[in-house]
């Protein structure tokens, strides 16, 4: 069994979502990369279900048919407590306050992949 921390990420843009799994991988970390909030919302479901230890969801705040935001609610009222990080381009403040309200950290796109990287360590770290 793999033992590096597992990340969910949740990114429609296909070309961000490798660059960001690839730079989360490269520093020790296992990615599980989905395109929609429907697909996140499946994918930790089953990585739940079949006892995979999930260490950070990573989202884009929009996306089509169900946004980051959205996929986080349905989670946490399913009693999903993993840390989350938000991504947008729109971080308004009804958008932090969103987040913050899910006790989630919000980074502004675009963002550094050393920012991305700090984030989840700070998110991981007890």
């Amino acid at each position: 069994m793999d033992q590096r921390p597992l990340i969910a990420l949740a990114e429609d843009n296909p070309q961000l979502r490798a660059l960001l799994a690839t730079a989360l991988e490269t520093v020790g970390y296992r990615v599980i990369q989905v395109a929609t909030g429907e697909h996140l919302v499946a994918a930790v479901r089953r990585l739940i279900e079949e006892g995979e230890p999930l260490r950070v969801i990573i989202t884009d705040v929009r996306m089509p048919t169900l946004g980051g935001l959205e996929a986080a609610r349905l989670l946490r009222e399913a009693g999903h407590e993993t840390p989350l990080i938000f991504m947008t381009a729109f971080g308004d403040a009804w958008t932090r306050s969103q987040a913050a309200e899910l006790g989630a950290m919000l980074l502004d796109k675009p963002l550094s992949l050393n920012v991305l990287r700090r984030a989840v360590t700070l998110a991981i770290t007890p």
